[in-house]
């Protein structure tokens, strides 16, 4: 693909370049996980607006778009001096609108529409065909914020909604933009782009960047250095240190709310096939008792539950000793999707 620059000299997030590199590898989703403040739904929204485009601004719930609503935290304030802000539409919708001060007087132009993941389901006869970027900001959940149910499915039929026939009409896809600070693979949304073992890949490999050309999406995953570094200097991080969870997500890129020491590869010709759940086989040890837990095998075990919520549920109350052995450190993941995967279906924090 050739060399090209992810970051402009002050070493913020170059999105322009972000967005030609994926429109020449004919990308429809880009997903940016990064370190706090460095630029990704400032760099985003500026491109939104610099190249006038007509886009979908998404947050997880209607509170936060309400939030919006009122002027509270708004991501438009510094991109646009406060030229841009959110008006109330209707039940589920909130107008994006643009405000210039002409001789004649002030001049409002509708330029995108903000909605909720959890409520855009809700909405009848959406016509989503004038725009042409779809932005999810802050798509990962955080610890201290609320989690909607089934945001996987949410993000996926927002998508179907907005993108419409476009593409079965001979126009490119809905280019959709996901971003978050780098705190925790365990995403539905990620999930549901099949995209956590690429992104664990990266992790291990030291990749900023991956394009999966036959998918059609771009992920990044910026170290944004020399704006860090000058972060660093700030009275924030002097006072937590950087051992600190929020210091190594906020400052160090890393994936910090996932334990990673239970995930490796062991040798499966030690274990022996004991619970098929879904997609997962768990291996009982020959000799020690723990447990080994891999994709499905296609083998036959003493126990067998199909990917049905009544079947999970009878996988949680029958087999709830896996509980205390997750906690004993007992168990080993083949990779962390799969412990993702694991601990949803045992519901597990």
């Amino acid at each position: 693909m050739g060399n090209w620059e992810m970051y402009i000299p002050d070493g913020w997030l170059n999105f322009p370049e972000i967005d030609a590199v994926a429109r020449r590898n004919r990308v429809n989703f880009i997903i940016i996980i990064g370190k706090r403040q460095v630029g990704k739904t400032f760099g985003c929204l500026k491109l939104m607006l610099d190249d006038d485009r007509r886009f979908v601004f998404a947050r997880k719930t209607s509170t936060e778009i309400d939030m919006l609503n009122r002027g509270v935290n708004s991501p438009f304030e510094k991109v646009s001096n406060g030229t841009v802000k959110f008006k109330p539409e209707g039940k589920y919708t909130s107008q994006i609108i643009k405000t210039e001060t002409l001789t004649e007087g002030d001049k409002e132009t509708q330029i995108g529409l903000g909605v909720a993941l959890s409520t855009i389901g809700k909405i009848r006869g959406f016509n989503g065909d004038v725009y042409t970027d779809f932005v999810i900001d802050e798509f990962i959940t955080e610890s201290h914020m609320f989690k909607i149910r089934h945001e996987g499915d949410a993000f996926l039929n927002a998508h179907t909604t907005i993108n419409g026939n476009r593409e079965m009409e001979g126009r490119p896809c809905l280019l959709t933009w996901l971003l978050a600070n780098s705190n925790n693979l365990n995403s539905d949304i990620l999930a549901a782009l099949n995209v956590i073992e690429v992104i664990e890949r990266m992790i291990t490999r030291g990749e900023e960047w991956k394009i999966l050309n036959d998918r059609g999406v771009m992920i990044l995953l910026p170290d944004s250095t020399k704006v860090i570094n000058e972060r660093k200097k700030g009275g924030l991080y002097r006072a937590i240190g950087g051992s600190s969870s929020f210091s190594k997500m906020a400052y160090e890129n890393e994936f910090s709310y996932n334990d990673f020491s239970n995930v490796r590869t062991m040798p499966v010709r030690e274990f022996y096939p004991y619970i098929n759940v879904a997609d997962l086989t768990l291996h009982l040890h020959k000799s020690n008792k723990t447990l080994y837990v891999t994709d499905r095998f296609n083998v036959k075990c003493r126990y067998e539950y199909a990917d049905t919520e009544a079947d999970l549920r009878r996988f949680t109350h029958e087999q709830a000793d896996l509980n205390y052995m997750y906690r004993s450190n007992r168990i080993v993941f083949n990779s962390q999707s799969i412990k993702i995967k694991f601990k949803n279906y045992l519901k597990l924090s």
